[in-house]
């Protein structure tokens, strides 16, 4: 008897090599995989932080790639609260004790960001929900409230209509601009339950059908089934973290083997197997502690395990050499 429906990964419209360096925005999810990828010495980065909605997902694109006066737009979006200064577009990791900090770090982002979008021009994109959170005052959608008091806010969801919109501009100036361009888009599988298990469906509902328009007639746009593979073939709080809102690791590992299976071809994986099992060993090196004294058969050992370790990532890094160094 069968207890439960696997998720058959089909082949993407395009193949990613691990030769070649991955970008990531959006949701903490995307993070998640990011990490994966490092973890085999892929190169792959979220240099905009942590970002939910699609609008502010398009914003941020927008302004780190595309818009010449992306630093401009960065420093009006600046406030201060509490003695430290913030992006309205961006999350924590932008804040600074000044404005220059904010700039410095935005200035900072985007040059890397630039450099490996031109390296490996690809970009996956993992929308977490379609609900915005609004400036009273103003309107803007923020990207980020900075646990702010909730009355400066209201409370807007976006339709299919406003997000295809938003990223059908986006994505033909992100073609223009990068010709050889290919997007991921996901939705992540992370429940935003504070608006209620209703609200959460309707959400990624909207989120779906949004990137659904996006993709069918996009050739270099494809759609990776993340969330669908947690809730409809996982669908089990065990591969859950503790706060069961997000994923496990077992979960997210899971979901990883099939993105491998969806983007990578045989050298493709050959490659992710390969620095996944170098980067443990550098992980795993015996480090003495406390200062004690270590056998010399121990430290012969060590010796060698080292240099054998060495041997391997130098070779690996003639074959790949976009490898991230392994830590």
């Amino acid at each position: 008897m069968k207890f439960r429906t696997e998720y058959t990964p089909q082949k993407g419209k395009f193949v990613l090599s691990p030769r070649h360096p991955v970008l990531f925005i959006g949701s903490c999810f995307s993070e998640n995989i990011a990490g994966r990828m490092r973890d085999c010495l892929w190169r792959g980065f979220n240099f905009s932080g942590t970002l939910y909605n699609p609008h502010s997902i398009a914003v941020a694109l927008d302004i780190m790639l595309l818009d010449d006066s992306g630093l401009v737009k960065f420093s009006e979006s600046l406030y201060e609260s509490g003695g430290v200064w913030k992006s309205r577009l961006f999350d924590s990791g932008f804040n600074g004790d000044t404005p220059e900090d904010c700039l410095e770090e935005f200035k900072r982002r985007q040059k890397e960001f630039k450099e490996n979008i031109e390296k490996g021009e690809t970009l996956v994109v993992t929308f977490g929900t379609s609900i915005v959170y609004c400036l009273k005052e103003s309107g803007q959608i923020v990207g980020n409230c900075h646990k702010e008091a909730a009355a400066l806010f209201y409370e807007k969801k976006l339709t299919i209509q406003e997000i295809v919109v938003c990223w059908d501009n986006v994505l033909d100036r992100l073609k223009a601009r990068y010709p050889g361009v290919k997007v991921v888009f996901t939705v992540s599988p992370v429940r935003h339950l504070k608006n209620g298990f209703v609200g959460n469906a309707r959400s990624k509902a909207v989120l779906q059908l949004a990137i659904e328009s996006l993709v069918e007639l996009r050739d270099w746009c494809d759609y990776f089934p993340a969330f669908e593979i947690m809730t409809d073939d996982l669908r089990d709080y065990r591969f859950y973290a503790s706060d069961l809102l997000h994923p496990s690791e077992e979960g997210i590992g899971y979901v990883w083997q099939k993105f491998q299976d969806t983007y990578l071809d045989t050298d493709g994986k050959l490659l992710v197997e390969e620095g996944e099992k170098i980067a443990k060993g550098f992980r795993h090196r015996q480090k003495t502690s406390g200062g004690g004294k270590v056998p010399s058969i121990v430290k012969k050992q060590q010796k060698e395990r080292l240099k054998t370790l060495e041997e391997a990532w130098q070779k690996f890094k003639r074959i790949n050499p976009s490898a991230i160094e392994p830590k």
